[in-house]
């Protein structure tokens, strides 16, 4: 029984029957595990190109709507200046009514109403057959309407004049005892201006903060507003540009901080976040009210109450209310407001209709600003364009601040004086304390300001987003 349970075991071990379906089993089951992790990367990949595909798809989208948004205020710019250089089509369409028909946000593919009939819907499905756009782009206008401008905080010193002598000058403007009902003074600098409005802006702010913020009160109740216009005017100026008391004191907490000025103009507002001293809820306080581009145009139908304290800041509660009521409107009592048409007719409703100041305040005013390069205006030449670009579920958007420089006007020719005859600015016998002659030459005096002229847009700053 023995031997022959051997037999059998041993014929049953040495039988190889069956061993080839065996392997092929083993490889089919191998090859099909491979099949499948190569199957799964293959989609995998294939779904991480069509993303990437789908991101440059969306930011192509976005580059183009920044272009066509550039395309606009090109149209705006050549239109405007066409209704500058012509009076009677400047009276009967203000360049504000043509730069609201410019700035209108666009959307592609155009949204189809449910109100369309079958004439407007057929012709949007024809037009979107004929054209090759893939995906989906949008593109929105904002005026830039802040005109405090950091940047204007820095000093230029005439390289025949050294550094004492332009703060000598400074403070000679300063304590001039020729001041007008606002504060300000017809010698002051832009510099000194520019530090007065953003001064006063701040005070402003913080003290309503304070008076409304129990926590905003607990951290900033002692901070000093003209202190932190000072370390911003020591972070945008040349080194060695800045003359001050406090300098010492500012430069100890750049270096407690481990900041390095920067000495040069602000190229964002998000720089003010790198000052020392300018917290976060410092900066959101008056980030908005402020631009570090060149603004120069007052756009007085976008004015904010802020903005109107800035510009005035004798007026009361009660004017504010009634130039806004004048400007924007009241649907409760059922008032039409009435948009600005030009500069000429916001001063005429300051002045005249509302009292806010008196005609010499308003041209001191008005004075005061050029000197700091800012003029009355009812439409704008810097703008915030954001364009978005979508595709599928890729979304890229594209903030750019695009400006409209003005045309710098040539240097007026003046005739000189006949020999032997002493120039007007040099003669002192007149009764005019200043030594200025108060004559004025007919044809100047009836000589009309030069058009407003805007060169070609150009983007002074992109921003990814």
């Amino acid at each position: 029984m023995f031997i022959f349970n051997s037999l059998f075991l041993k014929k049953t071990l040495g039988n190889q029957k069956g061993i080839a379906l065996l392997m092929v089993m083993g490889v089919i089951a191998i090859l099909t595990f491979l099949l499948a992790d190569f199957t799964f990367e293959t989609k995998l990949n294939k779904i991480k190109i069509y993303n990437q595909q789908d991101k440059v798809q969306a930011r192509l989208n976005a580059e183009s709507g920044l272009n066509f948004a550039l395309a606009k205020l090109r149209l705006y710019q050549e239109g405007r200046n066409k209704i500058e250089k012509d009076e009677n089509l400047k009276s009967a369409f203000p360049s504000s009514e043509l730069e609201s028909i410019i700035i209108e946000p666009f959307v592609y593919p155009l949204p189809i109403s449910n109100k369309a009939n079958i004439i407007q819907k057929t012709a949007l499905n024809d037009f979107f057959k004929k054209t090759i756009f893939n995906g989906e782009v949008s593109v929105t206008f904002n005026k830039v309407s802040g005109f405090l401008n950091p940047n204007g905080l820095r000093v230029k010193v005439d390289s025949n004049q050294n550094l004492n002598q332009a703060a000598d000058d400074q403070d000679a403007a300063v304590k001039s005892k020729d001041i007008v009902a606002d504060g300000s003074t017809p010698k002051e600098s832009a510099v000194l201006v520019i530090e007065k409005k953003l001064t006063e802006t701040l005070t402003r702010l913080l003290k309503d903060k304070n008076d409304n913020s129990e926590e905003f009160h607990q951290h900033y109740a002692n901070l000093d507003a003209n202190y932190l216009v000072k370390e911003l005017k020591f972070y945008v100026n040349d080194k060695g540009n800045f003359q001050d008391t406090e300098r010492p004191e500012i430069e100890a907490k750049f270096s407690q901080k481990n900041i390095t000025p920067k000495f040069a103009p602000l190229s964002s507002i998000d720089e003010l976040y790198l000052l020392p001293s300018w917290d976060d809820a410092i900066v959101d306080l008056i980030k908005d009210r402020m631009s570090v581009h060149e603004v120069s145009v007052i756009q007085v139908n976008e004015l904010t109450n802020e903005d109107l304290k800035i510009l005035f800041p004798s007026i009361n509660n009660i004017q504010s209310e009634e130039f806004f009521k004048y400007r924007d409107g009241d649907i409760d009592k059922k008032i039409k407001g009435k948009k600005f048409k030009n500069a000429e007719d916001f001063k005429r409703v300051i002045v005249t209709e509302l009292g806010i100041v008196s005609e010499p305040e308003y041209s001191e005013r008005i004075k005061s600003l050029k000197s700091a390069g800012l003029e009355i205006d009812t439409s704008g030449k810097l703008y915030k364009v954001t364009s978005r670009g979508t595709m599928n579920n890729a979304v890229f958007n594209l903030v750019a601040f695009v400006d409209l420089p003005i045309k710098p006007q040539p240097p007026k020719k003046t005739t000189p004086p006949p020999a032997g005859q002493i120039p007007p600015e040099d003669d002192q016998s007149s009764d005019d304390p200043t030594g200025v002659n108060k004559a004025e030459d007919p044809a100047a005096k009836n000589e009309k300001p030069s058009p407003t002229e805007l060169l070609r847009p150009r983007v002074v700053e992109i921003r990814l987003e």
